[in-house]
């Protein structure tokens, strides 16, 4: 029988940036706004009288307003100031002109500079719109209103060019898609895409912003063909050969695979004669995918490995452990093995302990030879120790306890002043 739950994983990330361009605002009409202002002028005539104290409903009208001033008198702008608390939310915001301020220091000439720096274009310009929310949070009014300009303002025929009027719409992205899907080169599709839209001073972004958007949109559908792929591969094993596979996996709150783990009805029969001793172990990140794959293994009666499961991880704490070892649980049957056998890991162990509470944990001889070996540099000891660990170690120690407790007192002298005793 085959089992498909989804779970949700809380996987967020919190990412802040100082300045960011103006979203889009092409759902809302200069004209009706400026009706709701009691503006009369074009926009490259208005003054700060003109709009200092005016309100507007949304955040996103003044939004549009700005945008469509500066695309009328010539210059680009950005978001430069957002203020927002709990209790009121977001409350403030100032759109300044795109060559507002001066370039930081640490950006001029970092140590570790690979690139040449881009050429730097602020030169202090002082024009913005400063917009506040009313304590009633009905309207925003403006509190401040800068036109003035340090700096030559671009000419009609290069206002395309400027970063806050250069966006690929989503209408848009779905053409490129679709013209991508039918083998069209997406330098083909920029110039049916001039073409249609009149020119490019009409198409509204550049021929670098096509190559950019074609280049994401391959990117997000690559990592989602290769999830889903894994998740159509397992479906048809079920459907066509191995209708009882054992297969799980969770997803975080983007919908984007988290773990996974599988087991075949192979490696099912397997445990269920040979669960006496697990072993898994994680490899450490080796994948493609950045993720730990982890192997569920035993030994059956002829000695040899028999496998019992897999999982891919995403990362190596507590919770996945907990995760991967309930979903191993569940696939067979609550069936705890004697003994687990693993590389010491703390998280590992922590898991172990509350998952398997009826299990004896033990660590890997293959690794306490190791560490043995790398710690203590004696041929002696190292030989002495790994006969101790393999050959029958109750019987070996009563034949042989003199020559052990010898060899020990030596090491002991030999290496007074070390760490290792």
């Amino acid at each position: 029988m085959c089992t498909v739950n989804i779970e949700s994983d809380q996987c967020t990330a919190n990412a802040e940036e100082e300045e960011t361009a103006p979203a889009d605002v092409s759902s809302y009409d200069w004209l009706s706004i400026v009706d709701m202002l009691g503006l009369q002028k074009h926009p490259a005539e208005l003054v700060p009288g003109d709009v200092v104290g005016k309100e507007l409903p949304l955040l996103e009208m003044w939004e549009c307003f700005y945008t469509t001033y500066s695309r009328s008198v010539g210059f680009g702008i950005r978001i430069h100031t957002t203020s927002s608390n709990e209790s009121r939310g977001l409350w403030r915001r100032e759109w300044v002109c795109a060559r507002q301020g001066f370039r930081r220091e640490k950006f001029l000439s970092p140590a570790d500079r690979k690139r040449r720096p881009r050429d730097c274009t602020r030169c202090g310009c002082t024009a913005c719109l400063h917009v506040l929310k009313s304590m009633s949070g009905n309207s925003w009014k403006v509190q401040r209103f800068d036109t003035n300009h340090n700096h030559v303002l671009a000419a009609q025929e290069h206002l395309q060019f400027l970063r806050s009027n250069r966006k690929v719409t989503s209408s848009q992205a779905s053409q490129i898609r679709t013209y991508k899907y039918a083998g069209l080169r997406t330098c083909d599709i920029v110039n049916l895409m001039v073409q249609q839209a009149g020119g490019f001073e009409r198409l509204g972004f550049t021929r670098k912003d096509a190559y950019n958007k074609a280049a994401a949109m391959h990117r997000a559908e690559t990592v989602e063909t290769d999830s889903e792929g894994l998740l159509g591969y397992l479906a048809s094993k079920i459907d066509s050969t191995d209708p009882t596979l054992y297969t799980k996996y969770a997803i975080d709150e983007e919908d984007r695979l988290c773990h996974i783990f599988w087991s075949d009805s192979g490696c099912q029969r397997d445990y269920m004669c040979f669960s006496d001793v697990l072993a898994f172990d994680t490899t450490y990140r080796s994948n493609a995918f950045n993720k730990p794959l982890v192997m569920f293994v035993g030994v059956n009666n002829h000695f040899r490995t028999c496998v019992f499961g897999f999982a891919l991880l995403l990362n190596e704490k507590i919770e996945s452990y907990k995760w991967v070892l309930e979903t191993f649980l569940d696939c067979m049957h609550r069936r705890q093995p004697a003994v687990v056998v693993t590389d010491g890991d703390a998280e590992m162990k922590a898991a172990i302990i509350l998952c398997f509470p009826d299990s004896t944990h033990r660590l890997c001889g293959w690794h306490l030879s190791t560490n043995a070996t790398s710690n203590i540099k004696s041929p002696d000891f190292t030989k002495a120790f790994r006969k101790l660990l393999y050959n029958g170690m109750p019987c070996w120690i009563n034949s042989n306890c003199t020559t052990m407790r010898g060899l020990l007192q030596r090491m002991s002298r030999d290496c007074i002043g070390q760490k290792h005793f």
